[in-house]
């Protein structure tokens, strides 16, 4: 048995057995959806998955037709979302502490260009053998203007522009991150305040505060769910999940922090320096 949970707690489920599927989906709508690199799947048999909580204040968003994305109206963590036919739930790994390995990359055609995968799994470069369904269209952009980097929610509500250079971009496996974006690990850049701009949608972002943490908040789309870009002024700081941009930086995450909470169905692969807690001051 292995138990999930949203970023606020009022959200968890458990599953038992083996999956039907365990993958991480290089898709550009997981990317959207979870703000990381990619997003990680159990595919469960719905008799193998069951809410430990009343499953209220999810919303839902069709990225796709026939598919429906989850995610708490609180916080903004993705949570289970059953299949049409409601004989199977799929199921975010990220929310789990510990639970099945993963047994396969799918999407990798549509990998972010700013992550390297670096482990020994079978990767697909669509759906898995056997699997084969409707391909959504991706969506096409113009060349960005120079020294600008254009992001945008899945849902398209929410448009913004980063115009500096990141300072740093770390990955990020704390708890937090895990459970905000429901992902493996969070990739986040880093500007000034000013570095960032909304163009469209202000008035759809939700941000949900942790009781008790510092500084740590999470910003997400009321619509769709996607992480976006938190603006700090006080300390001059933006923070901006790599996931939501719709161009490639043209660089890569510079190391792997608090990697001491790094969820135990994971295996860190790369070579980038890894720090146990956050990164040397």
């Amino acid at each position: 048995m292995s138990a999930g949970r949203c970023l606020c707690g009022s959200i968890e489920w458990r599953i038992d057995g083996s999956p039907a599927g365990a993958y991480h989906c290089h898709c550009s709508i997981c990317r959207k959806v979870h703000g990381a690199a990619f997003g990680t799947y159990y595919y469960m048999h719905a008799q193998d998955f069951r809410w430990a909580s009343e499953p209220g204040g999810i919303r839902n968003y069709e990225s796709s037709r026939g598919l429906i994305r989850s995610f708490c109206g609180t916080c903004g963590s993705v949570v289970p979302n059953f299949e049409g036919d409601g004989a199977h739930v799929y199921v975010p790994a990220g929310c789990h502490d510990d639970g099945p390995r993963v047994d396969s990359h799918i999407f990798v055609g549509s990998r972010a260009p700013w992550h390297e995968i670096t482990d020994a799994l079978p990767r697909h470069e669509a759906f898995p053998p056997g699997q084969e369904q409707p391909i959504c269209a991706t969506r096409e952009l113009p060349e960005n203007p120079p020294g600008i980097l254009r992001g945008s929610c899945l849902c398209g509500a929410v448009v913004f522009e980063v115009s500096e250079p990141f300072r740093v971009i770390h990955n990020c496996f704390c708890t937090r991150c895990r459970q905000a974006r429901a992902a493996a690990f969070t990739t986040n850049g880093f500007t000034s305040h000013s570095g960032v701009r909304f163009l469209k949608g202000v008035e759809r972002l939700s941000s949900y505060k942790l009781p008790g943490a510092r500084f740590f908040t999470q910003v997400f789309c009321d619509t769709c769910g996607s992480g976006l870009p938190r603006l700090d002024p006080e300390r001059n700081l933006a923070v901006i999940p790599l996931g939501a941009l719709d161009d490639d930086p043209g660089c890569r995450a510079s190391d792997n922090i608090f990697v001491r909470y790094r969820a135990g169905w994971y295996d860190l692969t790369d070579t980038l320096p890894t720090y146990e807690e956050g990164p040397p001051a």
